[in-house]
């Protein structure tokens, strides 16, 4: 095949007969198709069905529109928040995958080299090849050599030799196998370039791409409602059931009880007596409905998504956040996730087992030598811009940490010049180099540690001198590299000529460089710190097993000898059911391929546990998309992040972890408020119903109940979604998929308080009380229950006895709390008539503030007896 590539009428035809290079955009959701979300939440659409009950009876002279009017400013807030996180979400979303999509490529076009988008390729041009260069569609080498990485599409990190097959025709209604990933010629989109170049000829874009392929299989996958979202529904149609009971028990009950006291004067007496029934019926019931909880639900959600930006986590479906605290299996890679993603040079040892280091200042003779080795034998180079090419990842590795720059190169080349090469090839697995120097010809050698060992017979030393090789002591330090999972290579020179395709006899052993791509930073402490929150931590990479035990083993994730370390092949072998009863052991499963992952996940799940999956390749898509929380790496590409949940920008195995405290945090700022206004809700319905009933007078007005329950229950989900993370939280338990909004502890907790409110409350009518408030009784009572409130806010934050711990972290907090009691004092010196409150004397206000504080050693009583 000629390189002349496609004319520009080609490329027409082309494209209009197999498409255009551009993968499917994901739906881009409107903020209507939000709002209509936040209406499928069962709780937002009893507060919407309230309000249009509301307006109807203001309109027919029944009921005040005030009711209708804080409901439905609650609705609209909720639903503006909502709105507003989704789409900024999204807009984050788009906005990475736009930058990470870019890509720019050449192409013969017409005999000449073009520079183009990677969307405006088709079918039959000639895409030229470089190392560093993402491949943009599937096709076939024609020409030149490379080596190809292709885990995002199989997980294998082995990069894979590509060669022109000379008369190849390629098959299109062939389909596409594991096997062809690793043929001689094929290449994919998404795939990278580690070494070498050429050029390919482009046999399949955009929808018939590999990449396409696996997205397809996406939309087969359902996805379930989140822990939180089940819980919320399940509050909501609690609270309906039981608010709609006692509001519609209290509505017979008052028409019943003005009939026989009363009777009916007329008809009109009839309607009037049932509308007010109804009306007192649905202040009971709004009394009922946490209106706050929407509120801060969506408050949450917002300012951790934006937390998380912070710590290298993006959102990309935050209504998954609170799940992530819920994970009890966390699967994550290894390679750029648990280590740095690249080869890092660790150790360099002389003949007599000395480290010597890579610094050529303090590693002498030695070092130079190697540095020499690695220019005149290696593969790697310097790209105009200075950047390391070329080889593969060993020899990039030392190219870089011996320092290397353009103007090094230059000179040992020069001094250097090469009489004679043989290169690394599968049957001789040496590389050697003849040089001229003054002293006469040398010969460099490069090649596994026991191939130079046995045609060695002296060694350098750390101070430049030759002296006799032992080889038992090189032997150890090869051996003991090994068990740490290092990769070494070993290098050697030869004062005079080589033969080529022969390896000298007597050579000088130089030094063994040993490299591995180490573990990042923290990855070690926050795997222990998963542990003890309970997290079992699975390692889940196409590297060899030997090599993920080692990694499993000093990052922490293999324990003890009773975990287990597998491979994909005996993994596949396996029933189910014996999966199941070993799987909380398994600790890691080398060489996997995507069915593994995504089988790990299918039966994690049937037994009921909440998975997180990580991933970077196409081939991890379906399991992300499978999981209950799917990671993706930020340099992953397109369809895994799209298959995602949380994007880990960072690539870092430390930030997945903190996104599990993040999760964890955020249920235990819910369940704050749920305790902190739920015993308020049941205090109001149950001072609602007992004080018409027993004592004939209404406890609170709808007005006054409806500022309760919407203005300060709202305001206090502001101060409770700021409670910033307690690394307590990460020594619980996780909670699972099944993990329940209202636990005992919690439905405890609001017993407790709302039978204390409910008694607090009714020392009002005790007689130094009734003298003390007088006519002001009514002021005085709805000052009391928003004092309650605050200050249970107080206790229910924190588990101990200082209620003021952690404030500072939450100056949000104070500022509610500051802003609640000015807005009460305004509300029951200013509210008049409106409100039916008049203002309270210094003594009125120091008793009301009396009775509320006794919620505080009341909560402290509840503390101890837990």
């Amino acid at each position: 095949m000629t390189l002349n590539g496609l004319s520009l009428a080609a490329v027409a035809q082309s494209r209009k007969k197999y498409g255009t290079n551009t993968m499917p955009d994901p739906r881009v959701k409107s903020a209507w198709d939000f709002l209509v979300d936040v209406f499928r939440t069962k709780i937002n659409l009893i507060l919407l069905i309230m309000a249009v009950i509301f307006i109807g009876l203001a309109m027919l002279g029944y009921g005040d529109i005030t009711e209708a009017i804080g409901i439905g400013i609650v609705v609209i807030i909720v639903a503006i928040v909502n709105v507003i996180t989704h789409l900024r979400s999204q807009r984050s979303t788009i906005e990475l995958r736009r930058r990470a999509s870019a890509l720019r490529c050449n192409v013969i076009r017409g005999g000449r080299i073009r520079n183009i988008d990677s969307t405006e390729i088709v079918v039959g041009d000639i895409v030229l090849l470089q190392a560093g260069e993402r491949i943009p569609a599937d096709g076939y080498l024609v020409h030149g050599h490379i080596s190809v990485n292709n885990s995002v599409l199989n997980g294998e990190s082995e990069e894979v030799h590509k060669s022109p097959i000379p008369n190849f025709k390629y098959n299109r209604a062939a389909p596409i196998t594991a096997n062809d990933y690793t043929n001689a010629n094929y290449v994919f989109a998404g795939t990278t370039v580690h070494g070498g170049g050429g050029a390919m000829c482009v046999a399949r874009v955009g929808l018939d791409t590999e990449n396409a392929k696996i997205l397809k299989t996406l939309t087969d996958i359902g996805e379930e409602k989140t822990a939180l979202q089940r819980g919320l529904d399940h509050l909501a149609a609690l609270i309906g059931e039981i608010g709609g009971i006692c509001a519609f028990g209290i509505a017979v009950i008052m028409v019943v009880m003005h009939w026989y006291l009363y009777g009916f004067n007329g008809f009109g007496d009839v309607v009037f007596t049932v509308a007010h029934a109804i009306t007192l019926g649905l202040t009971i019931f709004v009394a009922a409905v946490p209106e706050g909880l929407p509120f801060i639900i969506e408050i949450i959600t917002a300012q951790n998504a934006h937390k998380m930006t912070k710590a290298n986590l993006l959102a990309k479906n935050p209504n998954k956040i609170p799940e992530a605290g819920n994970i009890q299996l966390l699967c994550t890679d290894k390679t750029g996730t648990i280590t740095y993603g690249k080869m890092q040079p660790v150790a360099n040892y002389t003949g007599d087992g000395t480290n010597i280091g890579f610094n050529r200042d303090t590693g002498g003779v030695a070092v130079r030598l190697l540095m020499n080795n690695i220019v005149l034998n290696g593969r790697a180079m310097l790209d105009a811009d200075g950047q390391i090419v070329g080889g593969n990842s060993t020899e990039r590795a030392l190219f870089g940490v011996l320092g290397l720059n353009h103007k090094a190169v230059s000179t040992i080349k020069r001094e250097n010049p090469v009489m004679n090469k043989t290169l690394f090839n599968s049957a001789t697995k040496f590389s050697a180099t003849t040089v001229k120097t003054k002293n006469g010809p040398r010969t460099y050698v490069m090649a596994a540690p026991e191939i130079i060992l046995a045609h060695s017979r002296f060694y350098m030393d750390a101070g430049g001198k030759t002296q006799p090789l032992n080889r038992a002591t090189v032997r150890r330090i090869i051996l003991s590299n090994a068990r740490r999972a290092m990769r070494v290579i070993a290098t050697a020179y030869y004062d005079g000529p080589h033969t080529s395709g022969e390896m000298p006899e007597g050579l000088t052993f130089v030094s063994v460089s040993a490299l591995r791509d180490d573990i990042r930073p923290g990855v070690a402490d926050m795997v222990a710190e998963l542990h003890r929150a309970g997290v079992s931590v699975m390692m889940i990479t196409g590297d060899i097993l030997e090599t993920a035990r080692v990694i499993a083993h000093e990052s922490g994730i293999v324990q003890n000898p009773n975990d287990i370390a597998i491979t994909a092949i005996e993994f596949d072998k396996m029933s189910d059911a014996s999966i199941k009863r070993i799987l909380p052991k398994i600790r890691v499963i080398a060489r996997a391929t995507p069915h593994t992952k995504l089988r790990l996940v299918q039966i994690a799940r049937e037994m009921g546990l909440c998975i997180g999956m990580c991933g970077d390749g196409t081939n991890d898509a379906p399991a992300l998309k499978g999981a209950d929380v799917g990671y993706a790496m930020g340099d992953s590409t397109d369809v895994c992040k799209e298959a995602s949940d949380i994007i880990i920008t960072d690539n870092n195995f430390v930030s997945i972890g903190n996104s599990i405290l993040v999760g964890r945090t955020f249920m235990h700022n819910v369940t704050g408020f749920l305790r902190f206004q739920l015993p308020i809700n049941f205090i109001l319905v149950a001072i609602s119903i007992l004080f018409p009933l027993v004592i004939g007078i209404e406890a609170l007005m709808a007005v006054q109940i409806l500022i309760i329950n919407i203005v300060i229950d709202s305001l206090n989900s502001l101060a409770f979604g700021g409670e910033p993370p307690r690394i307590e939280y990460m020594n619980e338990p996780p909670a699972g998929k099944n993990a329940k909004l209202i636990t005992g502890d919690t439905v405890a907790g609001v017993l407790w308080t709302t039978i204390a409110g409910v008694f607090i409350f009714t020392l009002t009518l005790a007689e130094p009380f009734v003298a003390i408030f007088g006519d002001a009784a009514m002021s005085a009572r709805f000052a009391l229950i928003i004092i309650m409130a605050m200050l249970n806010g107080f206790c229910v934050r924190v588990r101990g006895f200082n209620i003021f711990s952690g404030l500072s972290k939450n100056p949000m907090f104070l500022i509610i709390t500051f802003v609640a009691f000015a807005g009460l004092y305004a509300c029951v010196t200013f509210g008049g008539n409106i409100l039916a409150l008049e203002p309270l004397s210094t003594t009125q206000w120091l008793a009301t503030i009396f009775l509320g504080l006794l919620i505080v050693p009341i909560n402290f009583v509840y503390k101890m007896l837990k």
